[in-house]
């Protein structure tokens, strides 16, 4: 099925033709082939099964945002704003641009470009753009900071596990801009921080990892890169208190804070968090500069590869 603008094409919109494949009722797996052009729409993909491949540049953009008034007259919330979100299984998302350009600061909020609630998902050289909250993976906590259940884009599908694969991917943002709950590896990705209106302040990632999940985020000979008026950016903070995130010979730009990690200004999280870096060089220099309830090793040992992390599946391979 081909997605563009030329009259050959199947569907002018993304959308039409992911809804199209969710009528059929034979769930194949299916792939959808989109042209090069930019496509400004949002994306709601419920149906398991799917590749979805762009040929040329493909970018999907739009801009809503959490402080954005609902049609009640109520903000509408993070969870309501992604461009592309998926909540199906056997995923492969490659060669696409993903951009919410909604932009930053206190009027704006939390801005999705990316809502990836969805379970042995492959993500293959793509791009992903925005500021506070790019992407999350899922699942979702329990419960929002006020004990209430989480509103926005509604899920047909509350996967227990999220198992998640980005390979050779570009993600930038500048505050929590990679969060949620999933077991999510990032090999040979480029992750980029963007100066934050809120004081210069960043944090890359936001886990929250759930009790007793044995792996959180762990990425892999990935570069953390910076603009030039970047600086004092954490490598990560605890949405939730058993937040674990790896970092295995990573480079790491000078924009990355000494001490590597922040609390989330709770220091009980301290006692729970998983905090790991693995490096080839420098590791007892890099120890003393880390926070003391974060892991610097310098051995191969206990290394998280993906056979380990994904064990039991095989949609990595």
């Amino acid at each position: 099925m081909w997605v563009g603008k030329e009259a050959f094409c199947d569907y002018p919109t993304i959308q039409e033709a992911v809804n199209e494949l969710e009528r059929r009722t034979v769930q194949e797996h299916e792939t959808i082939y989109i042209m090069a052009g930019i496509y400004e729409e949002t994306v709601r993909i419920y149906r398991s099964d799917l590749t979805i491949a762009g040929v040329g540049e493909v970018i999907i953009t739009n801009n809503l945002y959490a402080r954005q008034l609902d049609e009640r007259g109520e903000e509408q919330g993070t969870f309501a704003t992604p461009t592309l979100f998926l909540n199906g299984n056997r995923l492969v998302i490659e060669n696409l641009t993903v951009i919410n350009t909604a932009g930053q600061g206190p009027e704006i909020g939390q801005a999705l470009a990316l809502y990836a609630h969805c379970d042995e998902t492959v993500f293959r050289n793509c791009i992903f753009k925005g500021h506070q909250d790019t992407i999350f993976t899922g699942p979702l906590p329990a419960a929002n900071k006020h004990g209430f259940a989480f509103g926005g884009v509604p899920l047909h599908e509350r996967q227990e596990q999220c198992r998640q694969l980005y390979t050779r991917c570009y993600i930038e943002g500048t505050v929590d801009f990679i969060f949620g709950g999933a077991t999510a590896y990032f090999e040979h990705c480029e992750i980029r921080s963007l100066r934050s209106t809120h004081d210069g302040v960043g944090y890359v990632t936001a886990a929250s990892t759930p009790e007793g999940q044995a792996y959180g985020y762990v990425f892999r000979d990935c570069l953390l890169t910076a603009g030039a008026d970047v600086s004092g950016i954490y490598l990560g903070r605890p949405w939730r208190s058993y937040a674990a995130t790896a970092f295995v010979n990573c480079r790491l730009g000078a924009h990355i804070h000494p001490a590597g990690w922040d609390n989330w200004g709770n220091p009980a999280n301290e006692a729970t968090v998983r905090y790991s870096e693995y490096t080839a060089s420098g590791a007892s220099e890099l120890r003393g500069q880390r926070v003391a309830w974060a892991n610097v090793s310098g051995t191969g040992e206990g290394i998280p590869d993906k056979a380990r992390v994904f064990a039991g599946t095989e949609f990595w391979s």
